[in-house]
């Protein structure tokens, strides 16, 4: 299975994108896995608020892969503990699911059309957290997964 992860603009926060980095090549090890990151509108053109979502939107549904499964991040999404996310991750990768997509909006959120197109929507938690802090914490999550999934002790 390919992981496809798209998010809004680039991480800029160095510490932030060092630690998106380091999970990212962790989680190499057990799928192939690709960052593609939508250009950021609002600072193209200085879009803001509602604008700015379905701007956005535009900018992600061009990276996405056709006929892949979505998860969109959303903080009204289901939560599920670690184990529970191995289990979902494990059960499409057991129906054969060839490509995930997990998109990241940016600090406005997702636009409604990308949220309706998702199979699945996610949240992190009940705290909120920055859109850069996300890509970390998903990173870091689908290797937790992945440990969990081929018994690597990472996860205790």
């Amino acid at each position: 299975m390919r992981l496809k992860i798209l998010w809004v603009g680039r991480t800029r926060n160095e510490s932030v994108r060092a630690l998106s980095d380091d999970y990212l090549g962790r989680l190499a090890h057990f799928f192939a896995c690709e960052v593609r990151e939508a250009r950021d509108v609002s600072r193209v053109r200085g879009v803001r608020g509602p604008d700015l979502v379905v701007a956005e939107a535009g900018e992600i549904e061009k990276l996405m892969p056709d006929g892949c499964r979505l998860v969109a991040l959303d903080e009204r999404g289901e939560q599920m503990s670690s184990s529970q996310f191995a289990h979902w991750l494990g059960s499409e990768l057991n129906r054969g699911t060839r490509e995930l997509a997990f998109v990241i909006g940016g600090a406005e959120g997702l636009s409604e059309r990308i949220l309706n197109r998702a199979q699945l929507r996610l949240s992190l938690g009940r705290m909120t957290w920055t859109h850069e802090m996300c890509r970390a914490l998903l990173l870091e999550q689908l290797y937790r997964a992945a440990c969990i999934l081929r018994h690597v002790p990472y996860h205790r």
